[in-house]
C-alpha cells in the first residue's frame, strides 16, 4: 500500500464530492490536520476509519487501500492491510502494556499495604512497641457497638486501642486537677498480667461513658455548687460502673466543657494518655483550652481528666 497514492485518491474523491477538508474531517470525526496529512501522503488513515471514509467518498475499501479506482480485492492487498494494522496497533499495544504494568504495580502496592495493616493489627508477627489509642466519633454505628459493650449512656466516648507487645498492666483513672495539681483520683479500671495475651486481641475497643450530674443550686451565686459523675469503662475484658465522689465548691462553676482525645495518641509509660478532659470550673461555666498542659494555669480552672496508663 502506498500512502501517497491513497492520499491523492482521497483528495480527488473529496473534491469530486464538493467537500472541504474540514467538512470531511467532521464527517469521519477526525481533525482537519489528519485529513491534510492523509492527502499529502504523510499518514495512512487508521484501519478503523476505512469503512466510514470510503462511504463518505463514494469509494470501496479496496480502492482506498490500493489508492486506485476500480481496484478488486487481492491477496497482496489483504497481507498489506494486516501489516498496516499491526503497525498501527503496535504503539497502542505498547502504551496499553505499560499502563497495564503500572496499574498492576499500583494494585500490588495497595494490596501489600492492606496486607501489612491486617497482619500488624490481627497477628503477632509484626512488633507493636507502643500502645496507641484513637478516638472514634460516636455515630449511630459506634453508638450501637458501645451499647452492645454495656454502655447505655448518651455521654459515650469510643476509642480503638492497639496494645504494645510487652504490656503487663493497664489502668483507666479519673483525676481531679486544679491549679495546685492533682487533688483526687479514682481508679476506674485495672488489669495486670505478665502475658499480654491475657488482655485479648492486639486491637480492640475501649468504651468510656461519663455522665455529669449537678445538685445544690445556690441562689446567691446563681450556679450549681456540687457535681458528680456516673462513669463506666469497658476494655480488654475489664469493666467498671460507678459514681465518683461528689465534687463541691470551689471546684464547680455550674457548667462543663468536654474535650476527648483528638485523633490519635501514644500512651506514655510515665505520663499515660489523656482520653477525656472535662472542665468543670472557671469563668463562664468552665472552659477548656486544647493543647494546654495540666495542671491548669489559672486558679479558677478545674479539670476532671480520664487518663490511660500502660506498663
Amino acid at each position: 500500500m502506498d500512502a501517497v497514492k491513497t492520499g491523492a485518491l482521497i483528495a480527488q474523491a473529496r473534491k469530486e464530492r464538493g467537500f472541504t477538508q474540514r467538512e470531511l474531517a467532521e464527517r469521519v470525526y477526525v481533525s482537519v490536520q489528519a485529513v491534510s496529512k492523509w492527502e499529502l501522503g504523510k499518514n495512512f488513515p487508521d484501519l478503523t476509519l476505512m469503512e466510514p471514509l470510503a462511504e463518505e467518498l463514494g469509494l470501496t475499501i479496496s480502492e482506498l487501500l490500493a489508492g486506485e479506482r476500480e481496484e478488486e480485492p487481492r491477496d497482496e492487498l489483504v497481507r498489506d492491510t494486516l501489516r498496516l494494522g499491526l503497525a498501527q496497533l503496535g504503539p497502542k499495544i505498547k502504551r496499553w502494556k505499560w499502563l497495564f504494568i503500572i496499574a498492576a504495580a499500583l494494585l500490588a502496592a495497595v494490596l501489600a499495604g492492606l496486607s501489612y495493616i491486617w497482619v500488624r493489627d490481627n497477628t503477632e508477627w509484626i512488633p507493636q512497641r507502643e500502645t496507641v489509642a484513637v478516638h472514634l466519633d460516636t455515630s449511630r454505628q459506634e453508638q450501637q457497638i458501645a451499647n452492645a459493650l454495656g454502655a447505655g449512656s448518651n455521654s459515650i466516648y469510643l476509642y480503638e486501642v492497639i496494645l504494645a507487645d510487652d504490656i503487663t498492666s493497664c489502668t483507666i483513672q479519673a483525676e481531679l486537677w486544679t491549679h495546685s495539681g492533682m487533688e483526687q483520683s479514682w481508679q476506674l479500671c485495672y488489669g495486670s498480667s505478665n502475658d499480654r495475651k491475657m488482655f485479648g486481641p492486639r486491637r480492640q475497643f475501649l468504651v468510656l461513658n461519663m455522665d455529669l450530674h449537678s445538685a445544690e443550686w445556690s441562689e446567691e451565686e446563681q450556679r450549681w455548687t456540687q457535681v458528680w459523675f456516673d462513669s463506666g469503662v469497658n476494655f480488654a475484658g475489664f469493666s467498671y460502673t460507678g459514681t465518683l465522689d461528689t465534687i463541691t465548691n470551689p471546684y464547680v462553676s455550674g457548667g462543663a466543657c468536654w474535650a476527648p482525645l483528638r485523633d490519635k495518641g501514644v500512651v506514655d509509660r510515665e505520663e499515660g494518655l489523656v482520653l477525656l478532659t472535662i472542665s468543670i470550673g472557671g469563668p463562664n461555666g468552665g472552659t477548656y483550652s486544647p493543647g494546654k498542659e495540666l495542671p491548669p494555669e489559672r486558679e479558677e480552672n478545674v479539670y476532671l481528666v480520664v487518663r490511660m496508663y500502660c506498663e
